[in-house]
């Protein structure tokens, strides 16, 4: 395949002039803010774990009750927010290939905004790998007007920022927490940045809930996710959620990855306990940041005039199916994430406030939406222009006939893109999810024996009958026309590019959903 898939080149003149917007034009657009935080599950959006996002957002905006992520691992997921490609197109497979990997680096969502008048500003973590594919490790990202973004891997405390190009420290002292540096930042660029006549677009990526790298720096959660000082209390009595997929009894229909695992015993539980209570604590930090950021837009009275986005970059297990950690794998647990937009009337058409929507939506399709708000384009400085895999929202939050085709599945893929075993059993796989159904072809299978083997191992389980997937229904009888017509489907949309209507066919790649 060509290293320019998903690429169209246009005139340099055309990208020219619809990258730069009249003062007027500019004044009508809204302010952008993105929330991600990394490795938040589903269930623990809480009203009691976020009272603000529940209260700010959710309640002043649209839930997204059936959203996922395409590629369940950070790098990947990241690297589709940024670009409303596929894994397969963007090129960041895994968190072992990372940003080294990403096609076409100078052409992603910062720098659309960018040239479409946007004042753009990065807070907190950004694509794992960054710093090694760079010339140095503080070098600002393409597109960046405002660079403030952690380096090294996930600390809490005791770490480093790059700060506008500028390496700086940050010690073990409760405000040198991450979640608090990374909040007083976010309110900070907000006072001083609005309002100013070129709109305003500020992405801030948390680290929480990560698990801690390396030694624990403080905090009490043997080196698991690290909540702030005022919060380390929160939850701990709390136990372990036990759903139908906890500790899964029978997994001899599952892939060998998840029959190699025992079953978690009492010892392993309470190790799981404790990590998911750390990171439920974790979370209060980054909902004290959403009411910061609500409160400083109000301030500026620009709350009116902003769009605000709060999401997670894949889920995580703990316990399900035997996995007593990690994300990558294609069940529910990993690929479902939290979504809500707040939108105001005026950027959704001026329709209703929808507070709930079921469309099957993925991350691909964040990109494509902030596209249409910002009135940008998806091309660089030379003419270059990335289709974007996705489908924009906007039509969906103004309650309009949705522009998405009924029953629209969504790729789910992962490629480990190297030698040995893979990462967590995992080695490549690649699927479609529907509302109803998920199914999945581990193309490359871990073998313990062979590292990652070419033996295809299918998975195939009716989600409205067993939203916990404890059957895997590839192979029966009584599922093969569901089985093969999802396999069909797979066929055609594992290499998909672009959307029919809005976009032209790339040579040897099929339209998406």
């Amino acid at each position: 395949m060509s290293r320019t898939r998903g690429l169209v080149f246009l005139t340099a003149a055309l990208a020219a002039v619809a990258a730069s917007p009249s003062q007027a034009e500019a004044a009508k657009r809204p302010n952008i803010v993105v929330v991600t935080t990394d490795d938040q599950t589903l269930a623990s959006l809480r009203p009691d774990t976020m009272p603000n996002v529940t209260r700010l957002l959710a309640g002043k905006g649209t839930t997204f009750t059936d959203a996922i992520v395409t590629t369940p691992l950070c790098c990947p997921s990241r690297a589709t927010w940024i670009t409303g490609q596929y894994a397969h197109n963007h090129g960041v497979t895994s968190n072992g290939l990372g940003y080294a990997a990403l096609e076409d680096k100078g052409n992603t969502l910062p720098v659309w905004l960018d040239r479409a008048g946007y004042k753009t500003a990065h807070v907190g973590k950004y694509l794992n790998g960054y710093e090694g594919a760079v010339g140095t490790p503080t070098e600002v990202a393409p597109g960046w007007n405002i660079w403030f973004t952690t380096l090294g891997s996930t600390r809490y405390y005791d770490y480093d920022v790059s700060a506008n190009g500028r390496p700086r420290h940050f010690q073990e002292h409760d405000n040198d927490y991450v979640t608090r540096v990374i909040n007083r930042k976010a309110k900070s660029l907000i006072a001083r940045t609005t309002p100013l006549r070129a709109p305003l677009y500020l992405q801030v990526d948390h680290r929480a809930p990560h698990t801690e790298t390396g030694i624990e720096t403080r905090g009490g959660c043997s080196g698991r996710t690290v909540p702030d000082p005022d919060d380390k209390q929160l939850y701990k009595s709390e136990a372990l959620p036990q759903p139908l997929s906890f500790n899964e009894a029978d997994v001899s229909d599952k892939p060998g990855f998840v029959q190699s695992r025992v079953p978690i015993d009492v010892n392993r539980l309470k190790k799981l306990t404790k990590r998911y209570t750390c990171a439920l604590a974790s979370l209060r930090a980054v909902d004290r940041g959403v009411e910061k950021i609500v409160k400083a837009l109000k301030d500026a009275g620009e709350l009116d005039k902003t769009v605000i986005v709060f999401t997670s970059d894949n889920g995580y297990y703990y316990g399900e199916h035997r996995i007593p950690v990690g994300k990558i794998y294609p069940y529910e647990e990993g690929i479902r994430v939290p979504l809500i937009m707040r939108v105001p009337e005026q950027y959704r058409g001026g329709g209703e406030r929808i507070a709930q929507i079921g469309a099957p939506v993925g991350n691909i399709d964040l990109a494509p939406t902030l596209v249409e708000m910002a009135r940008a384009n998806t091309c660089s400085g030379g003419g270059v222009c990335r289709v974007m895999d996705g489908r924009s929202l906007v039509g969906l939050l103004g309650g309009d006939d949705p522009p998405f085709p009924d029953n629209r599945a969504l790729v789910t893929e992962y490629d480990f893109g190297g030698e040995g075993s893979g990462e967590d059993g995992l080695c490549r796989y690649a699927g479609v999810r529907l509302t109803g159904a998920l199914y999945v072809e581990h193309t490359l299978a871990s073998d313990p024996a062979n590292g990652c083997d070419p033996a295809p191992v299918p998975e195939l389980y009716n989600l409205a009958d067993d939203p916990f997937e404890l059957e895997n229904l590839a192979g029966e009888a009584s599922a093969g026309g569901l089985e093969s017509g999802l396999a069909g489907r797979l066929d055609r949309l594992r290499n998909c590019a672009g959307i029919a209507g809005r976009d032209q066919p790339a040579e040897g790649q099929p339209l998406c959903e």
